[in-house]
Formats: C-alpha cells, sequence, structure tokens
C-alpha cells in the first residue's frame, strides 16, 4: 500500500487558530485576546509536554487582574479552523493541562507555565513489584497510584515474569518497562496525553505524513551524522554464571564498513540461548545504524509533535526521507523547531533489579555506612563476591543449612574466608566502595572451594542482589580476631549484642562526615528531580530546561561556586579523585554519550548515585552501573571540604 503525501500549502487565512480557555469549578473564560505570546513544547524521551504563555492580565481602569490565573487550575487550548465548502474540519483540542508555576509583575505581566497531565507521573516516586504482568497492565497499574486517567493502551504483549522498584518515580519506571518490551518484541511505544488521559500506541511508519521542503514550507536544515556510539556485533550473556550460554550477533557488511565494535551485555534473568538471542538480536538492530540527527525551522504545523513522523527534502543536507520528530517547540503560532532522527531515538532505559536493602543513600538496615569506620585499621587488597545459601554452593558439602562452622547462616551477619587468612570466629568491618549499603560489621564463619587468600564471599539475599554486588575490591578492618569454629558458634548465637556495641565502640554508624556546603549541594541538586526538562544547550534551568552542564552549573553557582559552563570546561575544574574516594557534592563525568570524549556531568549525591540533567529529565541513578556505569569516566573534587 503506497503512502500518501500531505502538503502543509493551506493559505494562510485558512490555517487553524489558537483558542485559550481557563477552567475552574465552576466558569470557563477565554482569554485567547489576552495572550501575548506562547511556546508548545514536547519531547519523546518526557513524561509529558507544556505550553509557556505569556498574558497582558491588568484591568484597564484599575489595578485588579482580568482573570484569577492560579497553580492547579486547568487550561485548554484548542485548534480552530475556518468553516468552508469542503473543509469539514471542526474545532480539535489541542492540549489540556495544569498551571504549575506562574511569575507577574505590578504592570500587569503574567506569564505561566503549564503541563499536561502526564507530568504527575514524575511527581511520584513508589515502590512496587509486579509479578506476570505485560508493560501495558503495568502502566494501567502506575497511573492509578498517581491519580492520572486512562485513554487507549496498546497490548504490549509481552509478559515480565516479576518486576521490583524501589523508591522509583512513575515515569521511570514507564520508560524501563518500555524499554525491556522494546528488547524483547522490537516494538516501541509512545506515551502521551489526550484529553487529559494518558494513552499509550505503537510507533508505526504511516502511510500518511506531512511533507516539510524547500522552497515551500522548510526555513532552515542543519544535519549531523555519526558513527561514535555504533556497534556493529553484540555478546550476550545471562545468569549469574560466566559458563552459561553466550550469543554472539554482528552485522558483517557494517563490519567491513565501519570496523569492528563491540558491546556485551549481561541480563541476570535470563539464560536461555533462544532469550538472550532475541535480546542480542534487538540490540545489534537498535546500535549499528550511525546516529542521523536533523535540525529543522519551519512554518508552524500544529498536528506535528513529538513522535510524529514527518517526510523531509533538503538538496544540500541531503535530508531526503522520512524522519521521527523527537522534540518540537511551537512559537507564537508562526515557526516550529523540530529535532528528527531516522530512527526512534528514545532513551534505553535497562532495568536493574534493586539491591535487598536500599540505593546506598542511607544506612543499611542492619548497620551500613556511607565510609570506613573511625579507629580502625584497614588492608586493601582483598577481592568480595556474593553468594546465597538457598542458590546453593555454602560450604561444598550439599548442608545448605549450616555453615562451615556449624553455625546456621544468616543474612547481614555470615561471611566466608580463608580461614588462613581471617580466622573463623573473626569480627571484621568491610569497607565496600560504590556499595554502602554492604560496608559493615561481619562474622567470619564460613569458606568454600573457591575462597583463597584476600577473597571473602559476603552472603547477601536474592539471585539479583548477588548478581549486582559481582566482584568488587574491597577493603577490611579485623576487629577482633578469632578463635576458630567453636568461637565463631558462640558469637553467633549472640550475634545481635556483639554487633551492636561493636557499632557503639568503633563510631560505624556515624560514617563519613559531610560537609554543610556539600549537604546544600546534593540538597538543592535533589529539588530538581523530575521538574526539568532536557534541552540541549540550554542554561536557564530555573525556567524548567537545560542541559546537564547548564544543571551543574546553577547548583554550584547558588552555592557561590563558578564552575563554568559545558562539560569540556567543567572538567578541568577542582582535582580528579578515585571512584571509591566520592563524596557528596562531587562531580561525576561521563563519556561517549553522544560523542567521544567528555560528553555529560552530574552532583553525586552518595558514593554510586547522582544527580544529573539528560534526556529522560532530572533524575537521581547510579554512576557505577547500568548505562551510566558504562558511560563514566572520572570523579572531580571541586569543593576542599
Amino acid at each position: 500500500m503506497a503512502y500518501t503525501r500531505k502538503y502543509s500549502t493551506t493559505e494562510e487565512r485558512l490555517k487553524p487558530t489558537l483558542q485559550f480557555y481557563l477552567y475552574n469549578d465552576s466558569y470557563r473564560w477565554e482569554f485567547t485576546s489576552m495572550v501575548q505570546s506562547h511556546s508548545y513544547d514536547g519531547d519523546i524521551n518526557t513524561a509529558n509536554e507544556s505550553f509557556d504563555i505569556s498574558v497582558w492580565n491588568r484591568q484597564v481602569s484599575t489595578d485588579r487582574r482580568n482573570l484569577p490565573f492560579e497553580e492547579g487550575l486547568m487550561v485548554k487550548i484548542v485548534l480552530m479552523y475556518q468553516q468552508e465548502k469542503g473543509r469539514p474540519d471542526k474545532p480539535r483540542e489541542l492540549f489540556r493541562g495544569i498551571i504549575v508555576k506562574r511569575s507577574l509583575d505590578s504592570v500587569g505581566q503574567e506569564s505561566m507555565k503549564v503541563v499536561d497531565y502526564n507530568w504527575y507521573l514524575n511527581q511520584n516516586e513508589v515502590t512496587k513489584s509486579f509479578k506476570k504482568r505485560r508493560g501495558d497492565q503495568i502502566i494501567k497499574d502506575l497511573c492509578s497510584l498517581a491519580d492520572v486517567p486512562v485513554g487507549s493502551i496498546a497490548n504490549t504483549g509481552y509478559v515480565f515474569p516479576e518486576l521490583e522498584f524501589i523508591d522509583k518515580s512513575i515515569w521511570s519506571i514507564m520508560q524501563t518497562v518500555l524499554s525491556e518490551t522494546y528488547l524483547r518484541t522490537g516494538k516501541r511505544y509512545m506515551v502521551r496525553s489526550e484529553q487529559g488521559k494518558l494513552v499509550l500506541r505503537e510507533m508505526v511508519v504511516s502511510l500518511q505524513r506531512t511533507m516539510i521542503e524547500r522552497g515551500a514550507n522548510l526555513l532552515s536544515a542543519k544535519r549531523d551524522i555519526s558513527i561514535e556510539d555504533v556497534k556493529t556485533q553484540v555478546v550476550m550473556t545471562g545468569g549469574e554464571n560466566p559458563k552459561n550460554p553466550r550469543q554472539f550477533r554482528y552485522d558483517a557488511a557494517l563490519k567491513k564498513k565501519y570496523g569492528t565494535m563491540t558491546i556485551i551485555e549481561n541480563d541476570p534473568d535470563i539464560t536461555g540461548p533462544g532469550g538472550l538471542g532475541t535480546l542480542a538480536n534487538a540490540l545489534l538492530a537498535r546500535l549499528k545504524k550511525p546516529s542521523d540527527q536533523i535540525s529543522i525551522e519551519a512554518l508552524a504545523d500544529y498536528t506535528i509533535s513529538a513522535g510524529t513522523l514527518i517526510e523531509v527534502y533538503d538538496e544540500f543536507t541531503g535530508a531526503n526521507n522520512y524522519y521521527y520528530v523527537t522534540s518540537h517547540t511551537h512559537s507564537d503560532a508562526n515557526t516550529m523547531s523540530l529535532e528528527l532522527s531516522k530512527k526512534i531515538e528514545q532513551e534505553l532505559v535497562r532495568y536493574e533489579a534493586p539491591a535487598e536493602y536500599n540505593d546506598g543513600s542511607k544506612d543499611n538496615k542492619d548497620g551500613g555506612t556511607v565510609g570506613k569506620a573511625s579507629g580502625l585499621s584497614y588492608t586493601s587488597g582483598y577481592v568480595a563476591t556474593a553468594y546465597d545459601p538457598k542458590l546453593g554452593g555454602i560450604n561444598g558439602n550439599g548442608d545448605y543449612s549450616t555453615t562451615a562452622s556449624g553455625t546456621k547462616w544468616t543474612y547481614n551477619r555470615t561471611i566466608a574466608v580463608d580461614p588462613n587468612v581471617i580466622p573463623y570466629g573473626s569480627i571484621v568491618h568491610i569497607y565496600v566502595p560504590g556499595f554502602p549499603q554492604y560496608s559493615s560489621v561481619y562474622l567470619a564463619e564460613d569458606t568454600g572451594g573457591a575462597i583463597k587468600g584476600k577473597r571473602v564471599d559476603v552472603l547477601i539475599k536474592g539471585k539479583s542482589a548477588t548478581a549486582k554486588f559481582g566482584r568488587r575490591n574491597v577493603q577490611i578492618a579485623i576487629i577482633e580476631k578469632g578463635k576458630g569454629r567453636a568461637d565463631a558458634r558462640t558469637k553467633a548465637s549472640k550475634w545481635s549484642s556483639l554487633k551492636s556495641g561493636y557499632l557503639k565502640k568503633i563510631n560505624v554508624t556515624s560514617g563519613t562526615k559531610v560537609s554543610t556546603k556539600r549537604e546544600q549541594i546534593v540538597s538543592l541538586s535533589r529539588s530538581y528531580k523530575g521538574k526539568l526538562k532536557y534541552k540541549f544547550g540550554g542554561k536557564n534551568i530555573d525556567s524548567g530546561s537545560g542541559d546537564c552542564s547548564g544543571f551543574t552549573y546553577l547548583i554550584y553557582k547558588k552555592n557561590g561556586i563558578n564552575i563554568g559552563h559545558g562539560t569540556s570546561s567543567q572538567v578541568t575544574k577542582g582535582k580528579k579523585i578515585a571512584k571509591s574516594a566520592a563524596l557528596p557534592g562531587d562531580l561525576v563525568f561521563f563519556k561517549g554519550t553522544y560523542r567521544a570524549g567528555v560528553s555529560h556531568v552530574g552532583v553525586v549525591t552518595t558514593p554510586g548515585m547522582c544527580v544529573s540533567l539528560a534526556s529522560s529529565g532530572c533524575l537521581e541513578h547510579s554512576y557505577t552501573s547500568g548505562y551510566w556505569g558504562k558511560h563514566y569516566m572520572q570523579i572531580n573534587r571541586v569543593l576542599d571540604t
């Protein structure tokens, strides 16, 4: 079936106009004549679209306001068409949302920020688990938690066996679910708000699309093509055992054209070759294509928004194809700025099973710390791994109920050691850089065939948590040297009181002292979570949008420190320190996200975690694992204290 090109060549007098309406519980007011300017923005990686509206709101004969604009009131914006023969177009609702921000001056100028109802997805953090649910079912459940009405929801097909999220924003959970659905089905879905309801639709190649062409409605175009993030082959591993099957996929033609570029990915919940092969194919299909970013200015068309498929023709740039709109800005009904991509550039947010205790921002439930304990002498060179007796593999004799010293194993107490290095019954403090929830006091009471020399195995609950812990370099302080198996059994029997006493004695729960300045920087950074929209090159963060370096610049500037603009400049500030030495308030830099070299920056909030502003908004995320862990570059210390 051939597609239909739809030219935007409507006569100026027949173009739709915008009408603006304000609602409260009792009345509706049209305020179109009061509007002085507006900007309509959206991005495929953000939860909601927004309107910035400036109005003249002063009565002529008095000092009173004309209309009672208030936060929380609803605004509707409608496209009105000229009624002519052969043009049956009826008024069409373009946007519906609520006022979330206003500013006004004494002369009558008033501006407001209006967001659609999907904004609430970023304003709610939840702890939630799902079992045997499809992505669309999960999205419906999440909408009910945020009181967001639901409209048309596509069936996403794939059923997730189990997903668990701890203290995550609803929007980030939705992004994760849709990303993992895409990797398993190859289908992309778009979340939008229509008439106040969340809708979910599959993104497909439309057979009817608007054309934007030089000499007609195209004003200017710019094109950037890059293979910096291309991968020509993918290695997919599964489960926790390195001996599990590996699935290898590559594109021979692209390897010949671009060279060999490999990525290794792991999914701990999938071990079969079929499932891993599907993931490998999906990743390769996504990563083998060069990025092809096009920015255009064109005559405004309000039927075009984020996720719309359009056709562009510009001879010089070679932009002669169909493209997806990844972001849009419509200004004052005259022009629009569009960011385009040949492939759907939604951010891929992978699922990471949560650790059993927390995200590392607080002490763990049984005495973990954010740093080393005071008054102890630590020894470096130890390697730590994790195990769970319920998964098998304790003390090598098939008895999974007891340890090698005869004790009943206990989470958050038991560690396996080489008794020739750390005797049974020893009480130790383990410092785990980047994983503070496991920095704690443990009892040496078990061993294993692979536990030789300066190697320890920490007993952790759950397959996903042990896999996430992985293999880590740690430092160990021996608080009390053990006397053997009997000593281990004695201490295990009164562990609660023993541990409590040692925590008080060595001041372990105090962790690393953080200065007031650092606390202020972290607090300010977190205050922007879920409240910003990414705009490349944007620096006006307090207006609601900007980029990563604009965000860090503002955070430090408000605390009296000028770190300059741009990641290339900010990476030269302060001094580079080890990842394990990071403190709240330090800067963390990333490389290779959209260009070679330093390309992203965030503010460390706790060892292993940071707040940054990216295409998915302002979020707190790990810098040691997942997407950002792969792009980690370095930590810089700007603050001396």
